[in-house]
């Protein structure tokens, strides 16, 4: 998947394939609660819906119910092999999901469910870096903190330049994408990375009203 908007790109990062979302799934995968599901096994994982629900604070029950809506999408899937049985392990489906910019809907609740998508997004995002900044650098290894990397470009851009910039950048990581399974966590050098893509027009407002 390659962004077309802004709003488009959600969860590129752990699939070659991609699905363009229709409207009753954008809204399933809008609901706060259903987003930070997603979000947490993205980032974490396979785990239990007890285990989610004591990370994001719900019942049980209620984290249940919101993880079959999610399967119920194609958003997630039962984690086959792992468990006792007694306890559903979920992990979120190897399938890219974006909101399909301007080939996504367009209706104004298309257009609201897509700003819901990509500010869900975005919290994750910054939760995930809040937590790297917060956490302890003596607990990291000297090559991951030297890996470790955190930085911010402007430039003066055309749109056909930016998409330029972003297919191969997408290209690049695919490559590394093929080098580890992201959930065998059986090799001990290696750790999930989170990459933070964005690339978005800086308006100045005075200069198009002139």
């Amino acid at each position: 998947m390659v962004a077309k908007t802004s709003l488009q790109s959600y969860a590129r990062n752990m699939a070659t394939e991609s699905r363009v979302l229709d409207l009753p799934s954008m809204k399933a995968l809008s609901h706060p609660l259903r987003s930070q599901l997603f979000n947490e096994l993205a980032a974490h994982g396979p785990a239990t819906a007890t285990t989610l629900a004591e990370k994001v604070g719900e019942s049980t029950g209620s984290t249940s119910y919101h993880l079959r809506q999610l399967e119920k999408h194609g958003f997630i899937e039962e984690a086959v092999g792992r468990g006792t049985g007694r306890e559903r392990w979920w992990r979120r489906t190897p399938v890219a999901v974006h909101s399909g910019g301007t080939d996504g809907p367009q209706s104004p609740a298309g257009i609201a469910a897509a700003r819901l998508l990509a500010s869900g997004s975005n919290e994750f995002s910054e939760q995930v870096i809040r937590e790297f900044i917060a956490r302890d650098q003596e607990t990291m290894s000297p090559g991951w903190r030297d890996a470790s990397d955190l930085s911010v470009a402007i430039l003066r851009l055309t749109p056909p330049e930016v998409r330029e910039l972003m297919d191969g950048i997408h290209a690049h990581i695919d490559t590394f994408r093929q080098r580890h399974v992201l959930d065998d966590d059986s090799d001990p050098e290696t750790e999930r990375v989170f990459v933070r893509l964005a690339a978005v027009p800086i308006f100045d407002d005075e200069r198009h009203d002139s």
